[in-house]
């Protein structure tokens, strides 16, 4: 998943924020997984003007492994913040079906766009 935002009127902000290009498109379109199934997530922040993103799910918790460089994960969270390029390694099983909201952890961006769901089928 690839994190950015888009300045469309020349100032310094972003008007749009999302994951992997579209924003609000995985609201309409949940990235499909399946039950107890190994989910990995390689994210990479690639938003300009604003030095920090996140990444949140709801319902559920993951092991973070920063820079996807090590064996170990240093994290077992359900948030992470990511500077400028910075990017790691996200892995989780769903244990029940459903829909799994992720987004942002900064309001202003997922009002604008860096939101989806996973939806979770029965294995």
């Amino acid at each position: 998943m690839v994190t950015n935002g888009y300045n469309t009127d020349g100032g310094d902000d972003n008007e749009f924020y999302s994951v992997n290009g579209l924003p609000f498109h995985f609201m309409d379109y949940p990235v499909q997984v399946k039950q107890n199934e190994l989910v990995r997530i390689h994210l990479i922040n690639v938003l300009d003007y604003d030095p920090i993103n996140s990444f949140h799910v709801h319902g559920n918790f993951f092991h973070y492994y920063p820079t996807g460089t090590m064996l170990t994960p240093s994290e077992y969270t359900d948030t992470i913040s990511q500077m400028q390029g910075q990017r790691g390694i996200l892995e989780l099983r769903f244990p029940y079906p459903g829909k799994y909201m992720f987004h942002a952890h900064k309001t202003e961006f997922a009002e604008l766009g860096w939101m989806g769901f996973f939806e979770v089928s029965p294995s």
